[in-house]
C-alpha cells in the first residue's frame, strides 16, 4: 500500500517542529512515500527549503514531490490544514497569513503570533483544499465541521467535484 503524509511540520514552526526539510524528505523517501505534505504552523516558511529538498532527493533516484500547504491555528482553538491549488490561491493564503500576523501586538508579547478567525478563512478560501485537524472529541468539533462544510463547499465547486476528490488527487501515484 502506498501512502503519503499530508501534515508534516518542519523546524520552521518554532517550538513545534524539530526536523529540517532535508531530514523530512530523506525519511519519507526511505519509507517509500511518493509525496510529502509540508504544513508549517501559520507559516509557509519551509516551502522553499522543502522544494529544494524534494528535488535533491528526487535527483538521487527516490522520486518524491512536495505538497505545499499550511496549518492554520484559529483563535477559537480549531486547527485546519490548507493546500493551495493554484497561484491565485497561494496569493490568497499569503494575504490571509499577513492579515493574521498583522493583528499581533509586539508591545504585548504577541510577536510572531497569528490571529485568524473562521470569517477570515472564508474570505480567502477560494482555491484552497481544506482539512480539519480533529480535536480530542471536544464539543468544538461539530461547529468546526459546519464551518468547514460551509467554507469549502462554496469556495469553488465549479473547478472540482469535491474536497475528497481534490485531496485524493494530491496523493495520487499515477
Amino acid at each position: 500500500m502506498t501512502w503519503s503524509e499530508l501534515q508534516v511540520t518542519s523546524h520552521f514552526s518554532f517550538l513545534r517542529g524539530a526536523s529540517s526539510c532535508e531530514e523530512l524528505f530523506a525519511t519519507a523517501a526511505v519509507m517509500g512515500m511518493p509525496a510529502l505534505g509540508l504544513t508549517d504552523r501559520n507559516s509557509i516558511a519551509g516551502v522553499v527549503r522543502g522544494l529544494v529538498a524534494a528535488d535533491q532527493i528526487s535527483a538521487q533516484g527516490h522520486a518524491i514531490r512536495m505538497i505545499p500547504g499550511c496549518r492554520l491555528d484559529l483563535v477559537d482553538g480549531t486547527s485546519l490544514l490548507v493546500w493551495p491549488e493554484d497561484r491565485l490561491a497561494w496569493s490568497r493564503l499569503t494575504r490571509l497569513l499577513t492579515l493574521g500576523k498583522s493583528r499581533a501586538d509586539a508591545q504585548h508579547g504577541e510577536k510572531g503570533r497569528c490571529f485568524l478567525h473562521w470569517e477570515d478563512v472564508a474570505d480567502h478560501a477560494q482555491g484552497l483544499v481544506g482539512a480539519l485537524v480533529p480535536g480530542l472529541a471536544d464539543p468544538g468539533d461539530a461547529p468546526a465541521l459546519r464551518w468547514m462544510a460551509d467554507i469549502f463547499e462554496h469556495a469553488d465547486m465549479s473547478a472540482s467535484p469535491g474536497i475528497a476528490a481534490r485531496a485524493t488527487h494530491c496523493v495520487s501515484t499515477s
